[in-house]
């Protein structure tokens, strides 16, 4: 069994094994994890058992096997946030998982964008405090506002196969920075700053936590994010949306986004490249 959490994490001296954090965690055995994980914050598994061959439950409403084209893929739901979905992340250190997509919401930071769309993330800015706590030392540079990055092999993967999808169904797929927050609420203030320093193009929750989880576990991370809301044209989680908008975002979630995933991690392999 695979523990790739640094020793600095110090679990042995608690008299925690790799084997407790996986059953704390997924309520399974390590050996349960197949290599290949779509993680997610929210998404119930039910948006993605359309296009799967067969769905399996590990744990109710957390942990499933998905299998599609003869393999058999994970799927996580961690819970909205930074420090739900890093802790996961970690915890994956220790079962057989090699690469990760991770997919969910993303408010959009340009007028230009529609609600449905899709951002493959090209790098993570972060926002959150959950990143703080993986470096070795206790008193470090902060981490806040510093850049992180997916796995560039695998995101380029990604976006191959999701460009095909996207220009079939004449669904615009973005590429950019996006900033990783650990507030809703606010945010809204800061928008401008984020965009104009940092050249965001959306606001999400979970990917800085992420990327860096992943990469201090020897995990590949790519994103592929859809818009659930487009800020500037005052169409926010809390207004402004209206129902032609979500029914779209649900045909494309369903039509391209889903389906882009589950060809990602069919044909991305160990050389990440697009066979």
């Amino acid at each position: 069994m695979r523990d790739r959490i640094p020793s600095y994490f110090q679990l042995q001296k608690y008299n925690v094994t790799p084997e407790d954090v996986v059953k704390l965690y997924f309520h399974c055995e390590p050996e349960v994890i197949q290599p290949k994980v779509i993680v997610t914050p929210y998404w119930h598994v039910e948006r993605f058992s359309g296009n799967a061959d067969s769905v399996t439950t590990v744990f109710e409403d957390a942990v499933y096997q998905l299998e599609y084209n003869g393999q058999l893929i994970t799927f996580i739901r961690t819970g909205i946030g930074a420090p739900q979905t890093g802790d996961a992340i970690v915890a994956l250190g220790c079962t057989p998982c090699e690469r990760i997509v991770f997919t969910g919401s993303v408010g959009g930071l340009s007028s230009s964008m529609e609600i449905g769309e899709l951002i493959v993330t090209e790098k993570s800015i972060c926002g959150d405090g959950f990143s703080r706590y993986l470096d070795a030392d206790v008193q470090t540079k902060d981490c806040f506002f510093q850049p992180v990055e997916p796995d560039l092999d695998l995101t380029k993967c990604f976006d191959n196969v999701a460009s095909e999808h996207c220009q079939r169904e004449s669904v615009p797929l973005h590429r950019g920075n996006i900033f990783s927050t650990d507030s809703i609420i606010a945010q809204f203030f800061r928008l401008d700053y984020i965009v104009e320093n940092f050249d965001c193009i959306g606001i999400e929750m979970e990917t800085a936590a992420l990327f860096k989880a992943a990469k201090l576990v020897g995990i590949k991370a790519a994103a592929l994010l859809q818009l659930s809301d487009v800020i500037p044209t005052s169409k926010s989680l809390f207004s402004g949306r209206t129902e032609e908008d979500m029914e779209r975002r649900r045909y494309i979630r369903e039509k391209v986004l889903i389906k882009a995933i589950f060809d990602s991690l069919t044909v991305c392999e160990d050389n990440d490249t697009v066979r």
